[in-house]
């Protein structure tokens, strides 16, 4: 299906279908998951140069990091909330962890790790997702509809998803998801942008920490999804439904994730006796926080 209006139609239809079953769900019980892959080390894609200047050079501390990903999988419910803790794949080059690897990672109870060889998942990991992340989340629910991309590692759905109690999956459509999936449409460029801020703040000022390692991509995330789900950003989540086509009216004026946590004037850190300078301002308390109070601290809610 590449003809545009072919594309058009299968999304209009999809979002027909669920509208129609729309009133049979809880708005907390109408759930959207997405994959979305992220590099190593996140690099900006702007750059300072001088007028005339025929070559503008970028740093990245590792090219290698630059250019291999790994995956997150969060879920975000209609009611504007995130649901249940994220998925965290690794790229290791064996596709497992040693007991050893495991036993001295960062643990953060809101993400659930995993790994595979290319940092993709894979049919068995969308089942270990399933048993670790979706049913504990529904598990007070009696009735889930949830909306999740044709990724052939799913296969029809039906084998990972059949077993899985009082849960109606729905296929998003092929070359769809651009247009009629809520994740894609708005909420993983705003989960990505703590994530850009942090390794920017990590080159810029030559900190002394690796992004790259196990255990800080666990504390990145860990720090991002507990930001994210903040009550502050529930007419943010509710939009990207709106934009899908799933909702007939607007939210209402939202803020972003840049709203709240990077737009102040304060130039240095809340914390008491502390000097630095800031660096993000947390979405629940709204203190302004240093890179080492927020990142290195581990600043949780």
């Amino acid at each position: 299906m590449d003809n545009a209006v072919d594309i058009q139609k299968s999304a209009d239809l999809f979002v027909t279908e669920v509208r129609a079953l729309l009133p049979r769900y809880k708005e907390d019980d109408v759930l959207n998951t997405d994959q979305s892959g992220l590099e190593l080390e996140v690099h900006s894609s702007r750059t300072l140069s001088h007028q005339g200047e025929k070559t503008t050079l970028s740093t990245v501390r590792s090219k290698n990091a630059a250019t291999h990903s790994y995956t997150v999988q969060p879920m975000i419910s209609l009611s504007g909330k995130v649901v249940g803790p994220v998925l965290l794949c690794l790229k290791e080059p064996t596709g497992r962890m040693s007991d050893n690897i495991k036993n001295n990672l960062f643990k953060a109870n809101n993400v659930v790790i995993t790994c595979s060889a290319s940092g993709k998942l894979t049919t068995s990991l969308v089942e270990y997702w399933r048993d670790n992340v979706l049913i504990p989340s529904i598990a007070c629910s009696s009735r889930t509809l949830l909306l999740s991309d044709s990724w052939t590692g799913q296969g029809d759905g039906k084998g990972i998803y059949e077993k899985v109690k009082g849960c109606k999956r729905m296929e998003i459509p092929p070359k769809t998801t651009a247009k009629i999936q809520p994740l894609d449409v708005f909420f993983n460029h705003e989960y990505k942008v703590i994530a850009r801020r942090v390794y920017d703040r990590v080159i810029l000022d030559d900190i002394d920490i690796q992004m790259a390692q196990r255990s800080n991509l666990i504390r990145l995330h860990s720090l991002i999804h507990n930001q994210i789900s903040a009550p502050i950003f529930a007419l943010m989540i509710r939009y990207a439904w709106y934009k899908s086509g799933y909702l007939d009216n607007h939210p209402g004026q939202f803020q972003t994730v840049t709203d709240v946590c990077f737009k102040f004037k304060q130039s240095h850190c809340d914390t008491s006796s502390c000097d630095s300078f800031s660096f993000i301002r947390c979405s629940y308390c709204s203190r302004i926080l240093c890179f080492d109070h927020f990142f290195v601290e581990y600043h949780m809610h």
